[in-house]
């Protein structure tokens, strides 16, 4: 396998589920790179690789755009000027993102349909490499601004509704 997903004792505080879901959206940038990357990489691990990746962002991503844009958007929006600021660039991203996730998407599928074309694994590798980029400048603005404005504004019961939150975004998901 090339990224172990592995099991782990999932974290019980709101900025912890939501640094997770952080992890998880490197864990499958990198998968698709390492595809991309990797010519000797067989056929069918390609294949089941690339099936994971397109699995994790059609279902999984926008489970985790809807978290921040409905949970904590409006818990965080007025309380601080630099939050405000960093709100509204998360919101720009979460749609920027859109057509390099396309691209990344369309270039696991050509890479399932043609596993050892090299034209194919270059464009994934391209795709997952841009997308990567968007997602860590997108990263670095909520885990620098807002996890720390989680916490520091946010009292434990907002956050345990924030949870309840996502886990029942989680549980009604297609596909559960």
């Amino acid at each position: 396998m090339l990224i172990p997903l592995g099991t782990r004792t999932a974290p019980e505080d709101l900025v912890g589920l939501l640094l997770e879901c952080h992890q998880r959206i490197r864990t499958f940038t990198r998968l698709a790179q390492e595809v991309g990357r990797r010519a000797e990489l067989p056929a069918a691990e390609a294949v089941e690789a690339c099936a994971r990746v397109e699995r994790y962002f059609v279902q999984a991503l926008p489970l985790h755009v809807e978290d921040e844009e409905a949970s904590l958007l409006p818990r965080l929006r007025g309380r601080r000027a630099d939050v405000d600021a960093a709100l509204e660039v998360m919101h720009a991203q979460h749609a920027e993102h859109q057509a390099a996730l396309t691209a990344l998407l369309a270039a696991a599928a050509e890479v399932r349909r043609a596993p050892g074309a090299s034209h194919a694994r270059g464009r994934l590798l391209a795709a997952a490499t841009a997308l990567s980029a968007e997602f860590e400048r997108h990263l670095a603005n909520e885990e620098q601004v807002l996890f720390p404005a989680v916490r520091a504004l946010l009292d434990e019961g907002a956050q345990a509704q924030v949870i309840a939150e996502l886990r029942a975004r989680r549980q009604s998901a297609p596909g559960r």
